[in-house]
Parts: C-alpha cells; sequence; structure tokens
C-alpha cells in the first residue's frame, strides 16, 4: 500500500490485526490498547504513533467518529453547547471544532 494512503501510520499492514474505530475506542479505553491499528476505511490505517501514543490516538478516533457522522448525517453543530468544564483537545482539533460551529 502506498505511504499516502494511510494516516500516520508505522506499522506493517500485517503488523497486527486491525480493528474498527468503535473496538480501538473500547480497548483503549478499557487501558488495552497497546499496538493496535485501527482500520479508518477506504484503505486508511492509524496507530498510536505520536509523543501522546494512546490517548492522542484516542483523541484522534474520536474526532474521526465525529466527522464521518457529521458527514454521513448532515447534522447541525449550531445548537450543541460547550460542556460546563473545560475540555483540553490539540490545536487542530480546536481549529476543526471552531469551524464546524461558525454559522455560514
Amino acid at each position: 500500500m502506498a505511504e499516502g494512503n494511510t494516516l500516520r501510520a508505522t506499522l506493517k499492514l500485517d503488523a497486527a490485526p486491525a480493528v474498527s474505530v468503535d473496538e480501538a475506542v473500547r480497548l483503549i479505553e478499557a487501558g488495552q490498547g497497546e499496538g493496535l491499528r485501527v482500520d479508518l476505511g477506504g484503505g486508511r490505517y492509524a496507530s498510536a504513533d505520536t509523543p501522546r501514543g494512546t490517548d492522542g490516538l484516542l483523541q484522534r478516533l474520536r474526532g474521526h467518529k465525529m466527522l464521518t457522522a457529521l458527514s454521513r448525517d448532515g447534522a447541525d453543530l449550531s445548537r450543541l453547547k460547550p460542556p460546563a468544564t473545560e475540555v483540553i483537545v490539540a490545536p487542530a482539533v480546536r481549529e476543526i471544532l471552531d469551524a464546524a460551529m461558525r454559522k455560514p
């Protein structure tokens, strides 16, 4: 597979069995996310290869799920209220969320 078809994947395609995004989120939340290779669909895979490790992967997967749901369902984010407590997200994720919250 060409490098352009992977999402931050450094594992060989046959290095670890790929799991679904939902399964990966469940495993990471249960503390069993080490060495995961996550199938994002369309020949793209993700793994915990950033400095933030599995925490970073979990955040990327949650963002992927949200963006996939938005694109599939055409959800209206204009009614989304921020949580009562401050949520810490990566700057790139904040930029995406801020753009999604802007009304056209």
